[in-house]
């Protein structure tokens, strides 16, 4: 059973699922196009504009995201950093649920994209290093695999 702080922990966690993908969403944008406007984000997104403002506007509330002159949004370096660790996190979890449990794509991708902005750093590091040691040629791995 979960304890109370566990359970607070969660509760008290800097980013929601919906602002994760937001902030990912603002991020690949801007890679891809060199800027994001609210239209472009809910086109991405499959969602009303009404409904991107609303979310823009609690990321700008938190520090996460600023707009310029021209309506373009950006990430702040706090925003560009959550949403590179969310990224970050997206991978290392896909590939542990399909390299190591053996689950197809479709449903590591669904369950990495459930809690991609709920893990660790430690839990991160910790699963690039299984990733990585069986991937290796060490007799370990080799027991593993």
């Amino acid at each position: 059973m979960f304890s109370n702080n566990v359970w607070k922990s969660y509760a008290a966690h800097e980013i929601s699922h919906s602002m994760a993908h937001y902030l990912t969403t603002l991020y690949n944008l801007r890679r891809q196009r060199g800027y994001a406007r609210v239209s472009d984000i809910a086109e991405e997104l499959d969602v009303k504009k009404g409904s991107v403002s609303v979310q823009i506007k609690h990321l700008k509330e938190k520090g996460f995201v600023v707009e310029d002159e021209k309506r373009h949004l950006q990430l702040t370096e706090r925003g560009e950093s959550v949403a590179k660790d969310v990224l970050k996190n997206r991978r290392v979890f896909i590939a542990f649920l399909m390299e190591v449990l053996g689950l197809p794509g479709d449903v590591a991708e669904t369950d990495a994209c459930k809690i991609e902005h709920l893990l660790s750093h430690e839990t991160t590091d910790h699963l690039i290093t299984l990733l990585q040691l069986l991937h290796s040629d060490e007799p370990e791995a080799k027991d593993l695999r």
